[in-house]
């Protein structure tokens, strides 16, 4: 939600600061000096991914990342932003870039260049963009920057990026690798074009922001997340032009400062993850062009503010981890704009308004967390086609939906744990063809699972239905070999009454938790290449019988191998010790026999072992002395030998807990 906003927002600021006039056109003629320049340049830096493959031949100004001046041929713009962390620039910055001398606009994102960041950059007088962003660069930011009296654009920071190709947020460094570091900010005060500054999760010393920052009356875009400021309690400022601050992640422990009211102008404010406490101030609810407000995971303890809900250019408003009470106000129907809502993890209480119904362009609702009670029905949701997102879960709420309703949105997620949504799975989910993840546990569901239920499953990456009284046969699981798995599928079933065999053992699994059931037969085979990112298997209290799987010994990622209160038998596999991920491993309640493999001391990550009540004989290898993390052993009700007693005080440590 957030990310896409600031997408839009910056794309917004790029076409307001004029960089329009940086163009190339096929009739420009290179100008040589700036040729020879960048070829220097080129020399330095290793380019395993032929990001400069085109940097060849006389006509520079048709090259990957050059702009030159469609009337003089001068380079104007050099952009070698990286598209993936993964295919960066490698090298240091030849001082031959100070040669070229008409730059408007560098961009050095995303890379991996060495050493400081150049004294020579405040030399580029005509300069009107830069950006550093995961550059490489490190050391003390030059006070020379403040030189560029034309800047509009600069961006220093170093938080989370999305990638443009695989579209994961990343933080495109190497944690632990130096950043630069601002030592004081006086020089910024001289940068008097400046429209967007953007110092979030950079290194510094306790600096005064504020001062040289007041000084530019500009700026448009104030971006200091994650910088450990404080703020000042002056009343009034001077950027009133500002459009976009965020303070976000700086556990600024405050009352929300008045000099906020100065900006009349603002569209975006992000306050997240402070301590900001107190009342709402009327004066928010002066903020006529605010499209984006968000106030969550702070210390506010006061009513919903009705306030925020007059914003009818509202399109995203997040005020989840808070501790606001009282109902959802009855004006939430005037913001039409609205797109995305996250109230969760609040004390809201009452009934939700059917005023709800009213937000046609609602994307997101997140409701969860709270203590809001009464029946949702289909009023609340006729006019919500675009919902994508619903969050219902920790609330006293039921859903009560026609058999006959067809709802009119298509859902990715629906998380409505500890909804009175039964006895019955709800026949409008049939129509959910596109849902990513879904959480119905303790939802008070005794039916079986219905045929259409594997047709909604093809896209799913996150399925509760725990604590539920579900009977019948498990569902066969068939998902789509199309759909982007990039951690592994969560398949959380347990604690219900599902009994019969499990025919198929799911693939691309993150999390299987069948626990809980009535199943019985042999456990299905499945390898590591089944299910490469496999972390916990939890098969306990069940029937299933046979010896221990020895194909789980194939999937290395395995934390938690929990198959306790089964029937399982035979010699307890010694290939269990080429789980060297194990953390811990139950086999508490079977009838295994044979003795303790020695293999197991190779689980130097293992803390819990649990192999009570089994038919396990013998001694207890001394291999388990490698064990150094272990903090609970149960061996008990077993048929070791006398002796083993006594090996086993060499295992003691004071944190051990030991039965036998």
């Amino acid at each position: 939600m957030k990310t896409s906003f600031l997408l839009i927002f910056t794309s917004l600021l790029f076409q307001i600061i004029g960089l329009s006039i940086i163009t190339a056109s096929s009739n420009v003629t290179c100008i040589q000096r700036d040729r020879r320049s960048l070829l220097v340049f080129k020399q330095t830096l290793t380019d395993t991914s032929n990001l400069l493959s085109t940097w060849s031949g006389v006509e520079c100004c048709h090259w990957q990342g050059i702009g030159c001046d469609r009337l003089n041929g001068h380079v104007v713009k050099l952009d070698l932003r990286s598209l993936n962390f993964r295919r960066r620039l490698v090298g240091k910055l030849s001082p031959s870039l100070q040669n070229l001398k008409h730059l408007r606009y560098l961009d050095l994102s995303v890379n991996q260049f060495s050493g400081s960041i150049p004294e020579f950059m405040g030399s580029f007088k005509h300069l009107e963009y830069l950006n550093l962003t995961h550059s490489g660069l490190s050391g003390v930011v030059p006070h020379h920057l403040g030189n560029l009296s034309r800047l509009q654009y600069l961006d220093l920071s170093q938080g989370p990026l999305m990638d443009d190709l695989d579209r994961r947020i990343s933080y495109g460094y190497d944690i632990g690798a130096p950043r630069p570091v601002i030592d004081d900010l006086g020089w910024v005060s001289s940068l008097r074009s400046l429209r967007h500054l953007d110092l979030s999760y950079m290194d510094h010393e306790h600096i005064d922001w504020f001062h040289p920052i007041n000084m530019l009356p500009s700026l448009l875009t104030l971006n200091l997340a994650s910088c450990d400021i404080n703020i000042p309690s002056v009343k009034v400022v001077n950027f009133t032009s500002l459009n976009s601050l965020d303070l976000s992640s700086n556990l600024i422990n405050s009352t929300i400062p008045v000099w906020l009211s100065n900006l009349t102008g603002l569209m975006h404010l992000n306050l997240e993850l402070n301590h900001f406490h107190g009342k709402i101030p009327d004066f928010m609810g002066m903020f006529s062009a605010l499209a984006s407000i968000d106030l969550s995971t702070n210390s506010f303890e006061t009513l919903m503010p009705d306030t925020l809900f007059n914003l009818s250019s509202l399109i995203h408003m997040d005020l989840s981890g808070n501790k606001f009470s009282g109902p959802i106000p009855v004006n939430l129907g005037l913001l039409l704009r609205l797109e995305d809502l996250a109230l969760g993890d609040n004390q809201l209480s009452g009934n939700i308004t059917l005023s709800l119904g009213e937000l046609s362009k609602l994307k997101t609702l997140d409701l969860s967390g709270n203590s809001l009670v009464g029946v949702l029905s289909q009023t609340h949701f006729t006019k919500l086609k675009n919902l994508n997102c619903l969050m219902l879960s920790e609330n006293s709420l039921a859903l009560n939906f026609s058999s006959q309703w067809r709802a009119p949105f298509q859902l990715q997620v629906l998380y409505a744990s500890s909804v009175n949504i039964g006895p019955q799975f709800p026949k409008w989910l049939q129509t959910q063809t596109n849902l990513q993840r879904l959480d119905l546990s303790n939802s008070s569901i005794s039916d079986t699972i219905p045929e259409w239920f594997e047709n909604i499953l093809s896209h799913i990456l996150d399925l509760d239905l725990s604590n539920n009284h579900i009977g019948g046969k498990l569902p066969r699981f068939h998902f789509n070999s199309s759909t982007q798995i990039l951690d592994g599928i969560s398949l959380k079933l347990n604690s219900n009454k599902f009994e019969g065999s499990l025919a198929n053992f799911p693939e691309n699994l993150l999390i299987l938790d069948l626990s809980d059931n009535l199943l019985s037969g042999q456990v299905p085979q499945t390898d590591g290449a089944m299910s490469p990112s496999l972390q916990v298997v939890n098969l306990s209290k069940n029937r299933f019988t046979g010896n221990i799987p020895v194909h789980l010994c194939n999937v290395l990622s395995i934390q938690l191998l929990d198959l306790s209160q089964n029937k399982f038998s035979g010699r307890l596999p010694g290939c269990l010790g080429n789980l060297t991920n194990l953390q811990v491993i139950n086999l508490a309640n079977n009838t295994i026999t044979g003795v303790v493999p020695s293999s197991l001391g190779s689980l130097i990550q293992l803390n819990s072992l649990h192999l009570h009540n089994n038919r396990i004989e013998g001694g207890i290898p001394l291999s388990l002395q490698n064990l150094t993390r272990l903090v609970t052993m149960d061996l008990g009700k077993n048929m070791f030998m006398s002796s083993c007693v006594i090996s086993l005080f060499g295992l003691v440590k004071s944190y051990l807990t030991l039965e036998f």
